[in-house]
C-alpha cells in the first residue's frame, strides 16, 4: 500500500426512524439518535471504555497492507484542499473550513483505516451562541459591529476531527557536564567588583520516562495550535466510534499519516527527555554534550475528537472561530478596530500628560 494510503476513518452511515422514515441524526449531550423530522429519540447503546487498547506502532507502520480497512468516500474541497468522509447519500454539500460548495464530482473512494474511539459531541449546536457571546465580550478592540456579523453566520458545522496518541517507553543514556555557580572578588580599589563563575564537572547517567497519550492532531486544516487553545478533552469518556455518534456530522480524512505523526510526538518526547537529563544532572547550569534514546514499546490509537467549525464575514474578509464540542472553549480569527486602539492610546497618552502637568 502507497504511503499517502496508511490513513483511516469510517464513512458515516444513515439511519432511518421506525416512526417516520426520515433521517435520524446523533443529538449533542445524550446517548440518542434524533429524528430530524418528527423529533423522536433513538437510543444508541453506548460501549464505554474500561480498558483502551493501544496497537502496536511498528507493527502497524510496517505491515500496513495487513490492517483491517474498507472503501469509504472522501470529498476533495478544490478551494482550500481539506479532505473529509461523507454519507453515502450525500450528492453535494459544502466544505466545513470554508464554506465552498462541493459537488458529487469532487468525491472519491480511498480505502481508510476505521478508528478505535471517539469523545461524541457534548455541547449542543443551540447553545453555541451562548459560548460565543462570552468569547466575543472577552476580545481586546473588537468592532463594535462584530458581534451582530458573528452571529449571523449559518454555517457552523461540527466535525470530528482525527488524533493520533503515541505511548512508549524510553531509556536515555546521556553524557554531560554540570555547572555550579560561585562568586569571587576580583580588582582593587574602585575596579573591585564581585563577579560569578562557574565550576563544571562531568555527569553522565541514564533518564526512563513512560510516556501516555501524547496527542498530535491529524488534521490538515485543524492544526496543533488550534487544538491547544481549545484543549481541555476529557479522554477517560472515549467511547468506542460506534458510526451512530458521526450521523449528521463531519469527519475529518487525517492527512497526517502515522509515521509522520509519531515524528512529531517523539519531538515532544524528546524535549521533555531533555528537560529531564537538565534535572538529573542538576546544579545552576548543564550541558548535554551526547544523548541516545531507545523508544520502546511504542504503542498509538486513532481517536476522533468533536469541534464545531464555521466562519463569518466582516468587511468583506473571511474569518474562522472553532469551538470545542465537549467544553465549548472557543478560539479563532478576529479583526481589531483602529479605531478602538488609537482612542486608548490616546486617552493614556493624555492621562500621562496630565499626571506630568499635575506633578
Amino acid at each position: 500500500m502507497e504511503e499517502n494510503r496508511e490513513e483511516f476513518l469510517p464513512a458515516s452511515d444513515t439511519y432511518a426512524c421506525e416512526s417516520c422514515g426520515a433521517q435520524l441524526t446523533y443529538k449533542p449531550g445524550t446517548d440518542s439518535l434524533c429524528c430530524t423530522h418528527c423529533g423522536a429519540y433513538t437510543a444508541i447503546e453506548v460501549k464505554r471504555v474500561d480498558v483502551v487498547e493501544e496497537l502496536d506502532f511498528l507493527k502497524y507502520a510496517s505491515e500496513v497492507e495487513e490492517l483491517n480497512n474498507r472503501q469509504v468516500k472522501v470529498i476533495h474541497c478544490r478551494q482550500c484542499g481539506g479532505e473529509s468522509t461523507v454519507e453515502e447519500h450525500i450528492k453535494s454539500t459544502a466544505c466545513p473550513y470554508c464554506n465552498a460548495p462541493l459537488i458529487e464530482s469532487d468525491i472519491h473512494a480511498e480505502r481508510l483505516i476505521k478508528p478505535a474511539y471517539l469523545l461524541p459531541f457534548h455541547v449542543s449546536h443551540e447553545s453555541i451562541h451562548s459560548h460565543m457571546s462570552r468569547w466575543l465580550k472577552g476580545l481586546w478592540f473588537a468592532p463594535g459591529k462584530l458581534k451582530k456579523q458573528a452571529f449571523h453566520t449559518q454555517d457552523l458545522k461540527g466535525v470530528y476531527i482525527p488524533v493520533w496518541t503515541y505511548d512508549a517507553q524510553t531509556e536515555t543514556d546521556y553524557r554531560g557536564q554540570r555547572g555550579d555557580n560561585y562568586f569571587v572578588t576580583v580588582g582593587s580599589g574602585k575596579n573591585k567588583r564581585t563577579v560569578m563563575r562557574t565550576r563544571w564537572t562531568f555527569r553522565s547517567g541514564q533518564v526512563s520516562l513512560f510516556f501516555d497519550d501524547v496527542m498530535v492532531p491529524a488534521s490538515g486544516l485543524v492544526l496543533k495550535p488550534v487544538m491547544d487553545k481549545i484543549q481541555g478533552w476529557d479522554t477517560r469518556n472515549l467511547v468506542e466510534a460506534d458510526p451512530k455518534f458521526l450521523s449528521g456530522f463531519i469527519t475529518e480524512k487525517y492527512r497526517i499519516n502515522l509515521r509522520d505523526g509519531f515524528r512529531t510526538a517523539r519531538s515532544v518526547m524528546e524535549s521533555k527527555i531533555r528537560d529531564a537529563v537538565r534535572r538529573q544532572i542538576g546544579g545552576d547550569q548543564q550541558r548535554i554534550i551526547s544523548s541516545d534514546t531507545k523508544f520502546n514499546d511504542v504503542r498509538f490509537k486513532l481517536i476522533l475528537l468533536p469541534v464545531y467549525i464555521s466562519t463569518y464575514m466582516y468587511r468583506h474578509k473571511l474569518y474562522h472561530f472553532y469551538v470545542n464540542g465537549r467544553t465549548g472553549h472557543i478560539t479563532g480569527d478576529r479583526p481589531y478596530s483602529v479605531v478602538k486602539i488609537v482612542c486608548t492610546v490616546l486617552a493614556i497618552l493624555a492621562a500621562i500628560l496630565l499626571i506630568a502637568m499635575n506633578a
